[in-house]
Parts: structure tokens; C-alpha cells; sequence
């Protein structure tokens, strides 16, 4: 899940909305192997970038191998955070393990910060960690989450902190996806951030209607904000005045901002995939 904008008066009901389909999935039931009500329970986290009425810029960096519907602490300390944020970009993510042990290291978002840039990224499927440790010439570690490597290859391979620079570099990426690539990323280095988000299935998952249910993502819009949220989250979210659409599947959307002026520079669509 992930919020774009200025502050929004029903965000704590979107956070509730997120800790219950986190706790029960209504979609993951429909997928084979799972049983009555199964959801996110390991672990969560999330990355909130922002400036404030006075100026000043501010990131909050979070995770836990708690459930977060058993973190009420942290979840009621981010809907407080968020009310002092004057515009800005937030990335939450539960976990459902797929590779690598439930501990703070394997917990989305995952951080990488050794270049002149910052860089987050929550990613729900599997890709081939294998694959992309052989291509980075890097060793495959132990215990480790296939998103670290998926990480990896975006955070090394950007050229410059461009639009068209990180959408040619997802493309790439995506062709290492098992069964999905629906990834929130964010970049960041002063006064500016990217957010990116991305909808990738395997094509030999399309012709599965019940993959593609539980895997679907949506954009809802309401003066101001923007949210990129599950299939999972929505059917939680009572929709109001706010309009929402179908991010399609194969594609993502590209959101560059500016902090200081507190506005959206550019926003594009694309295609991945062949």
C-alpha cells in the first residue's frame, strides 16, 4: 500500500482497512494450499517521506516481525505521524514469507543506501533470486529474501535518478519474475523523491482468474491524494467520493516529486513485459 499527496483526513481508516487484510486475506483463501482465513502475519514495516508546514523534510523508517495487526503501537504512532506531514509519500507492507526466515532483515521495505541516492522497495511474489545474484556477480546468501536481490538489481543498474532511467531498468527486472513482480518502490535524495509502482505476473499466471484477483492493484484518487493499494486492502476500504481504477496488470506508474514546492512534477504509465 503506498499514499501520495497531502494529508487525508480518512487515512487512519485506510490503515485499519490495511491491518485487517493483513490479518485475513479475502483473496489469498481462493489460492491453492491456503486454508479459511490465512493473511500477512510475518512481519510488516514501512517508509514515510515528508515535509512539514515549516519546512523541514522528515523520514521515518519502520519495521517489525510482528503482525501488524498485533502492533498497535506502531500502527497508532504512524496515523499520528502522518498529521504533521504537509505533503509527502508513504510505503506500508505486510509480510507473507515466501523465501528467507521471519526476522528484521527479510522485512519490507527494503532499504539501500550506498549511493547518492536512497532507495525502498516492498515487493508481494517471487523472483529469481538465483538468477540475479549470478547476473550481479554477487554471492547467494543465506536466509535471504528474493526482494533483496530484486533490490539490488534496480538500485545498481539506475544510471541516473530518471522517470525513464528506472521504468527501462523495471522492464529488465521483470524478467526474472516467478509468479509476481508487484513492487512499491521509492527513491529519494534531497528535496525530491520517486515513487514507482509496478503490477508483473509470470505470463504463464494470466489464465489463472483467481492469481490474478488476489495479485490485482488499484489507484484511488481524491483531490490531493493518491493511493496504489491491494485487492486485498479494497475490499476492506469503504469507497466514498473517491474515484478508483485498475492499475492493469503488466504495467506500473511513475511518480516524481518535488518536496519543497510540495507538488507532483510528473506522473507517467508503462508497460512491462514484452
Amino acid at each position: 500500500m503506498s499514499v501520495i499527496g497531502r494529508s487525508w483526513e480518512r487515512f487512519p481508516e485506510l490503515l485499519n482497512s490495511f491491518s485487517e487484510a493483513s490479518r485475513c486475506d479475502p483473496y489469498l483463501v481462493n489460492l491453492p494450499g491456503a486454508s479459511s482465513c490465512e493473511g500477512h502475519s510475518d512481519g510488516w514495516g514501512y517508509v514515510l517521506i515528508g515535509i512539514l508546514e515549516g519546512g523541514e523534510e522528515v523520514v521515518d523508517y519502520y519495521r517489525s516481525t510482528r503482525p501488524v495487526y498485533e502492533d498497535t503501537y506502531a500502527l497508532s504512532k504512524l496515523k499520528e505521524s502522518t498529521r504533521g506531514i504537509a505533503f509527502g509519500v508513504l510505503v506500508a507492507h505486510s509480510r507473507r514469507r515466501a523465501e528467507g526466515s521471519i526476522r528484521i532483515g527479510n522485512t519490507h521495505p527494503l532499504h539501500y543506501s550506498w549511493r547518492y541516492f536512497d532507495m525502498w522497495i516492498a515487493h508481494n511474489g517471487v523472483v529469481d533470486a538465483e538468477a540475479i545474484a549470478r547476473d550481479l556477480g554477487l554471492p547467494r546468501a543465506e536466509d535471504t529474501t528474493d526482494t533483496y536481490y530484486l533490490g539490488e538489481f534496480v538500485y545498481r543498474s539506475i544510471g541516473d535518478l530518471s522517470l525513464n532511467e528506472i521504468v527501462k531498468k523495471l522492464r529488465e527486472a521483470s524478467k526474472y519474475t516467478k509468479t509476481a513482480m508487484n513492487t512499491s518502490i521509492l527513491f529519494y535524495t534531497r528535496g525530491r523523491a520517486i515513487f514507482v509502482v509496478t503490477s508483473y505476473l509470470n505470463p504463464g499466471r494470466l489464465g489463472s482468474p483467481k492469481v490474478i484477483d488476489y495479485y490485482k492493484l488499484y489507484l484511488l484518487q481524491s483531490p490531493g491524494t493518491s493511493v496504489a493499494l491491494s485487492s486485498s486492502i479494497l475490499k476492506y476500504f469503504s469507497i466514498l467520493s473517491e474515484g478508483v481504477s485498475e492499475i492493469p496488470l503488466q504495467s506500473g506508474l511513475a511518480v516524481e516529486l518535488n518536496l519543497r514546492e510540495r507538488s507532483e512534477v510528473e506522473r507517467i504509465s508503462f508497460k512491462l513485459g514484452t
